[in-house]
């Protein structure tokens, strides 16, 4: 089935995924920091007590979102929907109207939770769960709501903070949340037509699917084969896009040409994640699973090795093909190994590590940087963690294609002798 069939034959479910990702932008980082000149004006504080406000809410926020992630497994998804953007509205007037300083974490966290957290994991675990033919192109489509957050929503914030100042803007923010979501609930998604997909064999198909623990989760190889790709790639990313402007300056560019770059992100991002969709649905995602860092990688190397301002386009556009291509493959690679069933337990331990990854990566690159050290350690030490993520990441390939490959290598070798050896006869 081709895109727009697909679409169109499920258009109102995954027009909610697009929603809730595209809508989660009022928690991430992108947003949040068009705020922060206010803040620190509005409380008199310094820029390192912001960022660690803002971190601890985003590591609380990251060992939180396992214990309430699980939920959506068990309560059905309108009610759940409705509880997260409960949270998120009143992290949202909180904001707003807070008087305190020190509340501010507390708004960081109900923001960070509700929309970088719940909102993105009810996204990509709906179209987990109800969808099996077609599964990869869901989740890609609504990973698009990413993207199209980033180009909309910061457009919007800093028209309504000039038409009507900060604090009024986050309220306008919670109108628009619990206008859209209530509303688009309850006339466009019928939860009795919402159907859990597993792909379990024939003989598995008349007894009931063991729970697993988040414990075992845990304990799983498929879990320590997972993680690292996914801390990798949202320290990276939230790493070098927190520093993005005194990259900048290090290299000598403008923040024109790093503002241009952003967008060649985006567009990048997002035909990567319209071509994984199909991908995964033929081939599977552990087929890419090994490969899509590497244009990561070479995208730092560029970063790190040439100085010219015309570098910033391979750059943000091998990084953003990275990330939207990772996002749908990790997403999909989750279903594969894991299965359907309890998919919401399964992401929602994988959504901490990526929240609480976004929060130290920052945090680390920012010691290095106060330490004196120039970004060119930070490129190298980014390039080596990648490199060492990139090669662990090759154990998702099966022992007997190793030993496929190994035999046809030697086979292929012996043929090479057997030639030179003719030709050295004649």
């Amino acid at each position: 089935m081709n895109y727009w069939n697909f679409v169109l034959e499920n258009r109102k479910l995954l027009a909610f995924g697009l929603l809730m990702t595209c809508l989660s932008g009022y928690g991430q980082t992108y947003l949040l920091a068009l705020y922060v000149p206010y803040l620190i004006e509005e409380f008199s504080l310094q820029n390192a007590q912001i960022s660690v406000y803002y971190m601890v809410a985003t590591i609380g926020s990251a060992f939180l979102l396992p214990q309430v992630g699980k939920y959506i497994d068990q309560i059905n998804l309108k009610k759940y929907t409705l509880l997260a953007t409960l949270v998120f509205l009143m992290a949202l007037v909180l904001m707003s109207v807070n008087p305190y300083w020190y509340l501010l974490p507390v708004a960081f966290f109900g923001l960070r939770i509700a929309g970088q957290g719940l909102f993105s994991h009810i996204a990509i675990t709906s179209m987990s769960k109800y969808f099996l033919k077609g599964r990869g192109k869901a989740i890609s489509l609504a990973s698009l709501g990413h993207p199209f957050g980033q180009a909309i929503l910061p457009i919007l914030v800093v028209a309504l903070i000039n038409i009507f100042g900060w604090r009024e803007s986050l309220m306008v923010n919670a109108a628009i949340v619990v206008l859209v979501v209530p509303i688009y609930l309850y006339f466009f998604i019928d939860e009795k037509s919402l159907v859990v997909h597993e792909e379990t064999p024939a003989s598995e198909k008349d007894g009931p699917k063991k729970e697993v623990s988040q414990w075992e989760i845990l304990k799983s190889g498929s879990f320590w084969l997972l993680a690292p790709n996914l801390f990798v790639l949202s320290f990276t990313v939230t790493g070098l896009f927190f520093y993005q402007f005194a990259i900048a300056d290090f290299k000598g560019w403008t923040l024109e040409w790093m503002a241009v770059g952003l967008t060649f992100y985006a567009i990048a991002g997002s035909m990567a994640i319209l071509f994984a969709g199909p991908l995964i649905d033929k081939y599977s995602a552990r087929k890419f699973f090994p490969f899509y860092l590497i244009p990561f990688l070479f995208a730092i190397l560029f970063i790190w090795l040439f100085s010219d301002q015309l570098v910033i386009f391979p750059y943000m556009i091998l990084m953003g093909a990275s990330a939207g291509f990772g996002n749908a493959i990790m997403s999909a690679l989750q279903v594969e190994l894991f299965g359907a069933t309890f998919i919401g337990k399964v992401r929602s331990i994988f959504a901490s590590i990526m929240v609480l990854s976004s929060a130290v990566g920052p945090a680390v690159y920012g010691v290095v940087v106060d330490a004196g050290f120039s970004f060119d350690v930070i490129f190298i030490g980014s390039t080596l963690l990648m490199l060492l993520v990139i090669i662990q990441s090759f154990r998702i390939i099966p022992d007997f294609t190793y030993a496929k490959m190994k035999y046809k290598f030697k086979k292929r070798h012996r043929r090479f002798d057997f030639f030179n050896i003719f030709n050295l006869k004649h």
